[in-house]
């Protein structure tokens, strides 16, 4: 298969069709504003994009860098998208049908084990030799995302617990792409004997996929960190004695 052509994975096509019709349907009631539906518009498009373009060709038949980054984009940038695209009135909706359970310590916690549990050898290998396996690998790290992102952008979170929720996860997550970073040897058999691409040895490829996964986890975990910094420094200044 040429690095050019398409593959599909259509049960995520469905996703986001349903997934905006959803919204849509909800918006008529709750009109969100520009930004908003542009938040949740590109979430839906990351989720379905990369796993329905060469982009997923590469990524399953050629380069562990390109899986990698394709994970990263769809378990953290895309469901933190998709919720930012939620109105108040829709985050409502979602806490009343299962979100107020959701408790941030066990959504740390799911979001580590999808992260961690879907990147083990013999999962890993397993979803690439059949396929068909890619869409549970993909679920896991959406649902998994999701789960992370919903507790703080459901507000129910201080500016303090946020920054000790966001500092803990961004150490905990780290340590995956650090161990891609400076190994020796493929973690991956499927990739080790995979055609090549630009020139990449197996162990080179698995290098760089740790350097974009890592580079693409701080600079996500940066900017909520950075917003929750501002937001304490502002309830501080407008509570401090004149």
């Amino acid at each position: 298969m040429s690095p050019t052509d398409f593959s599909w994975e259509p049960a995520y096509i469905v996703l986001a069709v349903v997934t905006a019709g959803a919204y849509a349907w909800a918006a008529r009631a709750d009109r969100p504003n520009g930004w908003r539906i542009a938040a949740f518009a590109a979430g839906a498009f990351l989720v379905a994009a990369p796993l329905n373009s060469p982009l997923e060709t590469i990524a399953a038949k050629r380069l562990l860098l390109v899986h990698l980054l394709q994970n990263a984009l769809i378990a953290d940038i895309a469901p933190l998208l998709v919720l930012l695209g939620l109105t108040p009135a829709m985050k409502t909706w979602v806490a009343r049908h299962g979100g107020s359970r959701i408790r941030a310590r066990w959504a740390i916690v799911a979001w580590l084990a999808a992260w961690y549990g879907t990147h083990l050898a013999g999962f890993y290998n397993w979803a690439l030799d059949t396929g068909w396996a890619l869409n549970i690998e993909h679920g896991l790290l959406i649902a998994g995302g999701l789960l992370f992102w919903w507790p703080l952008v459901s507000g129910r979170l201080s500016a303090p617990a946020a920054l000790a929720y966001l500092g803990a996860a961004f150490v905990a997550s780290s340590f995956l792409g650090l161990a891609f970073i400076f190994s020796s040897h493929p973690f991956y058999p499927f990739y080790e004997h995979a055609p090549r691409l630009w020139g990449f040895s197996p162990t080179r490829d698995q290098n760089l996929g740790g350097i974009a996964m890592n580079g693409e986890q701080t600079l996500v975990f940066l900017v909520a960190i950075g917003y929750y910094v501002s937001r304490l420094l502002s309830e501080e200044s407008t509570t401090a004695p004149v």
